[in-house]
């Protein structure tokens, strides 16, 4: 059966398209260094913060205090990052399978997590807000850049349609 002189092997053929794919390893390792770096940037900028060698406190109840608080933040970080981060990732994913250009990948991971929490922020333009929601546009992006090297390209053949 022909077409336009081209065999029904041959439209197979001309519809491939390429695809980026990346395994469950691949998945595990980019959350795995973007909640790292995260969660690692957020203690040190709390150590930053919270150390005042001139404040007059109380030692023992000032340190319990805080650690329970980075506890907290750690806590609540890493259940963020696995329940939110993990499933916008797969999706992210999926959705920039056709996207050969892994740039591209990299500067959707940063958008969409930023995207997403600035209206959950009230789209506030306090820095410290900005500076959160910034942080964990770029610990995803860093988190995607990080399984550059795992990406498998598969041609996907798309069965040709046929009119009547």
């Amino acid at each position: 059966m022909r077409r336009n002189g081209a065999t029904m092997g041959e439209e197979n053929l001309q519809a491939e398209k390429s695809r980026i794919v990346l395994g469950n390893l691949a998945l595990i390792k980019g959350w795995f260094v973007a909640t790292a770096l995260w969660l690692g940037a957020v203690t040190v900028v709390y150590l930053l913060t919270s150390l005042d060698p001139f404040a007059a406190r109380s030692e023992q109840a000032s340190d319990i205090n805080a650690l329970g608080f980075w506890l907290m933040l750690m806590i609540w970080g890493g259940a963020g990052a696995l329940l939110l981060g993990g499933p916008l990732a797969v999706v992210l994913g999926l959705l920039l399978r056709p996207v050969r250009r892994q740039w591209i990948h990299v500067a959707v991971f940063f958008a969409a997590p930023a995207a997403i929490l600035w209206p959950w922020s009230e789209f506030s333009t306090d820095l410290p807000v900005l500076a959160f929601i910034l942080s964990v546009g770029a610990a995803a992006a860093l988190g995607r850049f990080s399984v550059r090297g795992d990406v498998e390209v598969v041609r996907a053949a798309r069965p040709a349609r046929h009119r009547r």
